[in-house]
């Protein structure tokens, strides 16, 4: 997108990345339960490999879940602080995320 956005406050470009790291724990969710169906029907000799990726996927929905809280909480400290933000969100090649975030920032979600 080619859409110019103003400085930015701090707390509304982490409040948007906190909303994108929530859909990203999501996601871990649904790729948990997937990986759990699979495990139900994987033969026993592939067993303690695909419980590998399943604690895998459950530290990472952890590690998304302690950014995305950390970031939530940054967000409700108010300061005067601002950011450009254009170079950033450009650089990112999920046009779905830069959307969002870009939505989010102007205040649009």
């Amino acid at each position: 997108m080619s859409d110019k956005l103003a400085p930015a406050s701090v707390e509304m470009v982490l409040k948007a990345i906190s909303g994108e790291m929530s859909l990203a724990a999501v996601a871990c969710g649904h790729l948990d339960v997937a990986l759990g169906k699979i495990l139900e029907v994987v033969p026993d000799e592939h067993r303690l490999s695909v419980m590998q990726e399943l604690h895998t996927v459950d530290l990472l929905a952890q590690h998304i879940t302690a950014l995305t809280d950390f970031t939530g909480n940054l967000s409700q400290q108010h300061g005067q602080g601002v950011l450009e933000v254009n170079d950033s969100l450009n650089a990112i090649t999920l046009g779905d995320v830069a959307a969002r975030l870009r939505a989010a920032i102007q205040g649009e979600d």
